[in-house]
């Protein structure tokens, strides 16, 4: 090793230290786990950013980061079920999906599960909190961080074709997964230096294809943004520290399925403490690296 590299502990990561938070929609209660061991490990953000249902855990744990606030947010994740995030789909809403008229899925169940655990402003965050959303016209990655939050996270979560895109600042904005599921770009724009990484990969092992138009939406969007980490961490900057936190391979677990939050959360905190227990810092660069597979 060069004696001129600094050697870094969790303790003394370079600041500012970000939180950033991939989308994964059910697939997200692992991150619940993830922060249980960082924050044993005594790692702590100076801000938090996500894209869809990473935005969402990501400002749930803007509020206060602590032992308290993630045991609070597993009880969220482990009373969750699918009809609690996206209503009651029935053959009304296939026909207006596929006569062009509307969404698969009303955004009110959301939007209702949002505001009873989320503050409506930004500044009510105690962390300072960050969402992306996809510009719908442009493809650019917009960086939400003032006005309403709860819009903001509906934005973030506006998967297309699931969810109708949401009207804000004169843009037309639908999930931020579509341009960036793990917003790393954006956490550097906003000035980290040290980016701890909560993706939680994608299913590549189902057992059973999806069956629902739902289901099969969700799937498909997963696959389709499986490999678009790696195209980020490569435009990093090289003075920058990644923590990129490991997700499980293989991965059975449907991103539509919300029964397994349990077994989801138990995995991200053994993956995650395994690998900080295991972690040596010496200089910049990228630890960890994202869930994927070579070509066949």
């Amino acid at each position: 090793m060069d004696s001129t590299q600094n050697v870094y502990s969790l303790e003394t990561l370079p600041r500012p230290l970000a939180f950033v938070f991939s989308g994964g929609v059910s697939l997200g209660a692992m991150q619940v786990g993830m922060l249980r061991a960082v924050c044993q490990s005594g790692i702590t953000p100076d801000l938090v950013i996500g894209s869809s249902a990473g935005a969402i855990n990501a400002a749930f744990i803007g509020q206060g980061f602590g032992e308290e606030r993630i045991e609070a947010l597993a009880e969220i994740w482990l009373g969750l079920t699918l009809t609690d995030v996206f209503g009651s789909i029935g053959v009304r809403e296939i026909i207006n999906l596929l006569s062009g008229r509307k969404a698969l899925a009303s955004p009110d169940a959301l939007r209702g599960l949002i505001a009873r655990y989320i503050p409506d402003a930004f500044e009510d965050q105690l962390i300072p909190t960050f969402v992306t959303a996809t510009d719908y016209l442009s493809g650019d990655t917009f960086i939400l961080r003032t006005g309403s939050l709860h819009e903001s996270l509906l934005a973030s979560s506006a998967i297309p074709f699931v969810f109708p895109p949401v009207i804000m600042k004169g843009r037309t904005l639908i999930d931020g997964s579509v341009t960036s599921r793990v917003p790393l770009l954006s956490a550097q724009k906003l000035g980290a230096r040290t980016l701890v990484v909560f993706d939680v990969g994608y299913p590549c092992m189902l057992e059973e294809p999806p069956e629902t138009t739902l289901e099969k939406a969700l799937h498909f969007f997963s696959i389709m943004l499986n490999r678009q980490p790696l195209g980020e961490l490569s435009s990093l900057k090289k003075d920058r520290i990644v923590l990129y936190l490991p997700s499980p391979c293989p991965l059975s677990v449907a991103n539509y399925d919300f029964s397994e939050s349990d077994s989801l959360i138990k995995t991200g905190y053994v993956l995650t403490r395994d690998f900080l227990e295991g972690l040596f810092l010496f200089g910049p660069g990228i630890h960890g690296h994202p869930h994927y597979h070579e070509d066949l």
